[in-house]
């Protein structure tokens, strides 16, 4: 885990034998090692391997109930080949989603209208917009009200990206997958494996946090240079953390290109 060290005794990593983790370190799957200082390096999530190991430690899980990184905490254990992790992560999941619906029961909301005489309106509400006046937001043009019946979700193209040095550069994007497809292809192998096992696989027109310099060889600004030069613009931007786990969000926006 690059960044991250985790002193540990060889028999709680292999405290399942038929593992990938434990196969690492009992000679069967090579591993890279330091001979000067007997370390070994496995570039992975050091993040999520801190939870991995309280795993092996209890063989319980435990992480709180608003923990964001589950998917990613999946994929780890998918990756390690530990099946009794993998199994309460399921029995999470499907807890979050059977919750997820109780909140939001579909059709338990209602919208409600009311009408209004043009008699109620104010002189400013009143007057008819001028097909010229529109919104202006960071070179993009917001569709003016007579062309509202034309404004659809596809309008905009979105694409949300994650940057984290922990674990020397980890960059994974979020969008509809033929977008991520038509701004990075040479992923497109990858992104054709529609797997439902796969964590980043959320439908078969979206990805979610697809890693991906695991799949190219691009950096953070080579990255954010290909998006500039496709066209998109910064919207919006995050970050935080603490040292050592820092991370950084931007949500690219364009106009939809014509077809």
């Amino acid at each position: 885990m690059c960044n991250s060290r985790v002193w540990n005794d060889v028999s709680c990593v292999c405290r399942h034998p038929e593992s990938r983790l434990a196969r690492m370190f009992n000679g069967s799957i090579p591993i890279v090692l330091d001979s000067l200082k007997q370390h070994y390096f496995i570039d992975r999530d050091g993040k999520m391997f801190r939870h991995v190991l309280n795993f092996l430690r209890t063989n319980t899980l435990a992480v709180p109930d608003n923990f964001a990184e589950l998917e990613l905490l999946y994929e780890e254990a998918r990756y390690y080949d530990i099946p009794a992790l993998t199994r309460q992560l399921e029995a999470l999941r499907a807890q979050r989603q059977r919750r997820a619906a109780q909140q939001h029961p579909p059709g338990g909301a209602v919208a409600s209208t009311t009408s209004t005489s043009p008699s109620q309106l104010s002189p400013a509400s009143a007057q008819p917009r001028r097909p010229d006046q529109t919104n202006h937001c960071d070179g993009l043009v917001a569709p003016s009200e007579p062309d509202a019946e034309r404004f659809h979700d596809s309008a905009f193209q979105c694409l949300a990206l994650n940057i984290s040095p922990e674990m020397g550069e980890r960059i994974v994007i979020s969008g509809e997958r033929s977008l991520v497809d038509h701004v990075f292809p040479e992923i497109s192998q990858a992104l054709m494996d529609v797997r439902s096992g796969v964590a980043w696989n959320q439908d078969t027109k979206h990805v979610i946090r697809f890693p991906l310099n695991g799949y190219c060889k691009l950096n953070s600004l080579q990255t954010i240079t290909r998006l500039l030069n496709a066209g998109f613009r910064v919207m919006a931007s995050n970050g935080g953390g603490v040292e050592g786990q820092q991370f950084s969000e931007y949500l690219f926006v364009r106009k939809n290109l014509p077809a």
